[in-house]
């Protein structure tokens, strides 16, 4: 059964991450020249605002290290494909949704094992023997990111009708494919889930109440139109679960079933504050600001370019 768990939560993040990159095209990856103050934004609050508001709360709360380790690995990864949908649901910009979990997953493969290893150092020290040494971590993490991304990408620029097709099915299935995994990881570590839930549950509903909080207000400082202040919050708040849990209880990583139960429980919290978030601009649009005098200008004359 373990064995089983183990290769389902990699494979599932290999097709998730297949589906994103059937939506992409080179364009996305160059669309920072263009738009480069919500994508900088964006990626600063990826990559410092994160592990800086994880850090905090487990400074906070008193935890098991295994607790504070699984927020440090939550904190550490990109964005995923789940956050494109939400971005679409809450009507915000999906192109920017997409350039920025493209390029968040592309930094993932370098700052991913370097965060880790400051985690591990900082949180565990030598009571157990953890080590996630650089360079094969980061041709771990390529494989299961920027290969089956790079895949999808070929076929959509060779299959593009095809890719359109299978939009709909791939999301289904990935969804389908998520929920399995977080089964697989809370049927794996049942013994810790009790303990568990009832340490993670209210720092990590505050982790992901914070960090979506601090993306609107990012986006909001920065001056953004309304459908990019939507963006950054969904993009800071709804991360991969699927690479954390696969960081977290994989062989080749950090090896810890008990720490994968983290980003179970952050998938659940995440779809709540994604929720609850487009509930709020729905009945308070005023928390969006206003739109800057020269979108609506442009919006007004949809000839201009």
């Amino acid at each position: 059964m373990n064995g089983l768990i183990e290769q389902l939560i990699p494979g599932a993040l290999i097709f998730i991450m297949f589906g994103m990159g059937m939506e992409l095209t080179a364009a996305d990856f160059t669309r920072l020249a263009r738009i480069p103050r919500p994508v900088l934004v964006g990626l600063f609050g990826h990559t410092l605002i994160l592990p800086a508001v994880a850090l905090g709360m487990i400074m906070l709360f008193p935890m098991p290290a295994a607790f504070a380790l699984g927020l440090m690995v939550v904190a550490a990864c990109p964005g995923g494909a789940v956050s494109n949908l939400w971005t679409h649901l809450a009507r915000g910009d999906v192109a920017l949704a997409v350039t920025l979990t493209a390029l968040s997953a592309a930094v993932a493969v370098v700052w991913v094992p370097i965060l880790l290893n400051l985690s591990v150092t900082y949180l565990v020290g030598d009571s157990i023997n953890i080590r996630l040494p650089l360079l094969p971590t980061m041709k771990h993490i390529a494989m299961l990111t920027v290969v089956p991304v790079s895949l999808g990408m070929v076929i959509n620029r060779l299959r593009p009708t095809f890719a359109r097709r299978m939009d709909r099915p791939v999301r289904i299935l990935s969804l389908l494919f998520l929920a399995l995994a977080v089964v697989g990881i809370l049927v794996r570590a049942r013994g810790q889930l009790g303990n568990m839930m009832a340490t993670a549950f209210v720092p990590v509903l505050g982790y992901n109440f914070l960090v979506m909080a601090l993306g609107l207000l990012l986006a909001r400082l920065a001056s953004l139109p309304r459908r990019q202040v939507i963006t950054l919050p969904m993009e800071i708040g709804v991360q991969n679960v699927i690479m954390a849990a696969t960081l977290a209880t994989a062989p080749q990583f950090l090896g810890r079933p008990e720490v994968g139960l983290v980003p179970s429980v952050y998938g659940f919290t995440m779809t709540l504050m994604a929720a609850g978030f487009i509930g709020l601009i729905r009945f308070a649009p005023g928390i969006l600001g206003r739109e800057p005098a020269d979108e609506v200008a442009a919006q007004s004359q949809p000839g201009r370019a």
